[in-house]
């Protein structure tokens, strides 16, 4: 435990002091608060800031080695790759035209767990779709608090505003398009994510006008066309910034349709599209287990293995060769789809009997399957009224082109499951960042 979170424990230790459950009275934005203000955790969490921009600087790198995998493995094939990956051919075709066409700046919001001295991935999650692009409203509500704000100041502590970052990417991805001004960014989506996610996204579209950006959540296939440009409800738009997955608008007939208008007015120029296709194959988890090939056959630069070694969980696609490997070694092992959100498909070794393990193996001998080794993170000790409580916490780390964006924090009690998100009650909570000495 640093000595930044042993001194805030100590101060909240009366059961009347503020700041022993200060996250469960926040005072949030109300378009923030109606999504999360009931599940806040107690506390912020800390991290020496060297900690979260070395991991940072090892995922701009993993991301640079992902998009030369195709050439150092499929002799420049991407289509390959995506077979590789078992993306499905519409799929793939989609993707590999967004390579064609140019990729997006890195965009990515890797989930991340901390073990009190480094970090190591657990997935990548790349594209523009991501959660938590709002959560700086939580740093701001706890310096709003008296007792936090003199707690921060004697610790100087700091924090990178998430919201903030996205806007200069966009004003820079968008600067061909506007000359320099900010852009109108039109939030597009398919039906069953607007109905599921409509407080989400006007929380977004707030956070963004509060830093000066004009968001407009639309579905795609309500876009309209003038001069090629993109609009909507007859305002033209710079930017169209999606918020379904590759795999989410695949599943869609129409999927064509509804992006060949988008896709037009990227190619000329008229409004940016927003994050490329292509990034759907750099959240994919097989690819991470191809680059931990790479790493065994010896196809890495002295750096480039360094890095893996330091970020990348042991990491292999599910095949015949390994189903022994993996039965053995149970307890310290992971089942992960190779595409999929919200933890759907994942099984943990150490949480299910040993048939349930060795059918769970058997079934994604079927499917694009990766086993992963169990990542080692450290509790988090957070109060409640009368007692404390040790939590595991998943670290939500922005990376964009131009750097460190930002982290958040997603928690579960350490008897809560391995898998923590939405779909599994999980908490929630923002990282203030410790200077180095």
């Amino acid at each position: 435990m640093h000595p930044v979170t042993q001194a805030y424990l100590a101060a909240g230790a009366e059961p009347d002091s503020p700041l022993r459950t200060a996250g469960h009275r926040l005072l949030l934005a109300p378009y923030f608060g109606n999504v999360y203000g009931k599940r806040q955790l107690a506390r912020p969490m800390f991290v020496p800031a060297n900690h979260l921009r070395h991991a940072a600087d090892d995922l701009r790198a993993l991301h640079e080695l992902l998009q030369s995998v195709p050439d150092r493995l499929f002799g420049g094939d991407v289509a390959a790759l995506c077979a590789a990956l078992g993306m499905a051919p519409r799929a793939a075709a989609l993707a590999c035209a967004g390579v064609a066409r140019g990729s997006t700046p890195l965009y990515s919001r890797p989930d991340l767990y901390y073990d009190g001295t480094s970090f190591r991935v657990l997935e990548l999650n790349a594209g523009s779709e991501l959660g938590g692009v709002d959560w700086t409203e939580v740093n701001h509500a706890y310096l709003r608090i008296p007792e936090f704000q003199r707690f921060a100041a004697e610790h100087r502590l700091g924090y990178v505003d998430i919201g903030q970052e996205i806007v200069t990417y966009l004003r820079a991805l968008a600067a061909p398009v506007t000359g320099g001004a900010d852009p109108v960014v039109a939030m597009i989506d398919i039906s069953a994510n607007m109905e599921h996610y409509h407080d989400n996204y006007l929380s977004f579209v707030g956070h963004m006008a509060a830093r000066g950006i004009d968001v407009r959540v639309t579905h795609i296939k309500d876009l309209g066309s003038k001069d090629g440009k993109l609009t909507v409800d007859g305002s033209p738009i710079d930017v169209a910034m999606r918020y379904f997955t590759l795999e989410e608008i695949c599943a869609d007939p129409r999927a064509e349709e509804w992006l060949e208008p988008v896709l037009r007015a990227d190619e000329a120029g008229r409004t940016a599209f927003f994050a490329s296709l292509d990034h759907g194959i750099y959240a994919n988890k097989g690819i991470l287990a191809l680059v931990g090939t790479l790493r065994e056959q010896g196809g890495l630069s002295a750096d480039e293995a360094a890095m893996v070694d330091r970020i990348v969980p042991w990491t292999r696609q599910v095949g015949p060769d390994l189903v022994e490997f993996a039965r053995d070694n149970q307890q310290r092992l992971v089942l992960k789809p190779g595409y999929g959100a919200s933890g759907s498909g994942v099984v943990a070794g150490w949480e299910v009997s040993a048939d349930s393990w060795a059918a769970s193996l058997q079934d994604a001998l079927t499917k694009a399957y990766v086993v992963q080794e169990r990542v080692p993170s450290m509790f988090e000790a957070v109060p409640t009224e009368d007692s404390v409580r040790d939590w595991l916490p998943v670290y939500g780390m922005f990376v964009f082109a131009h750097g460190y964006a930002g982290t958040f924090v997603r928690a579960l009690p350490v008897d809560g499951g391995a898998v923590i998100n939405d779909t599994t009650g999980a908490s929630y909570t923002c990282v203030f960042s410790i200077p180095e000495d």
